[in-house]
């Protein structure tokens, strides 16, 4: 194992075993809290047990950010698109998918060629590092049809938001559910008359593995 490695092993493990101490008297606080958590301290769970559960958690925090942000700032952009979606023409769940075809949130991914190949005319060696770029081939025309507009009826199925194979995002059902059964449509519900504040600067965006908006000035309420 590389040395870089064995020393990112150790610090995680250092910081598993700080873990139950600091996020135990958070999770037994939470009222809807399973009863099998309760009975059983995170202490005396079996390390590599935490380190599965930590490992998701630590791995989703940029994305879900960036694609609710970036899904209000587009839905708020796009009136009618918005009106579909509240009037239940659509689901929340396919303004998700679409914000994250249109503007991935993850747009990069890199990876280690594992064995010699050719791709398109392209020679690949072993040890080679390239990248794999889900926001070109979520605008692929050949499988979206003007995939430079924001269309909220689309079919989104071939796209790469979560990656695909054995690399599949293993938070997509967490991040999906998050997103679009919960914060979407909620915002939407509680803030009345949600819109972009007019006297703020022009939303800009940011990031080329995580991209996201880097500020969301709104307004909601009366005028």
């Amino acid at each position: 194992m590389p040395p870089e490695l064995v020393e990112g092993t150790h610090l995680l493990l250092g910081l598993v075993s700080a873990l139950p101490a600091v996020v135990e008297p958070l999770l037994l606080s939470l009222p809807l809290l399973p009863p099998a958590l309760r009975s059983e301290p995170l202490a005396r769970r079996p390390r590599r047990e935490v380190v599965v559960g930590l490992v998701p958690i630590s791995g989703g925090q940029n994305e879900p950010r960036d694609a609710i942000a970036g899904a209000i700032w587009a839905l708020l952009q796009h009136p009618e698109q918005l009106e579909l979606a509240k009037s239940g023409s659509v689901t929340w769940q396919q303004v998700f998918e679409e914000y994250c075809r249109w503007i991935a949130p993850i747009g990069m991914s890199p990876r280690r060629v594992a064995m010699e190949h050719t791709y398109a005319g392209v020679n690949f060696e072993r040890e080679d590092r390239i990248f794999f770029m889900f926001s070109s081939a979520n605008h692929d025309e050949t499988y979206f049809r003007s995939p430079e507009v924001f269309d909220v009826t689309r079919d989104t199925s071939a796209s790469l938001t979560f990656g695909a194979g054995p690399h599949f995002c293993a938070g997509a059902a967490a991040s999906r559910s998050l997103v679009g059964d919960v914060a979407l449509p909620a915002i939407f519900d509680r803030l009345n008359n949600l819109r972009l504040d007019p006297e703020a600067e022009a939303v800009q965006f940011g990031g080329w593995a995580f991209r996201g908006p880097l500020a969301l000035p709104v307004l909601w309420g009366s005028d």
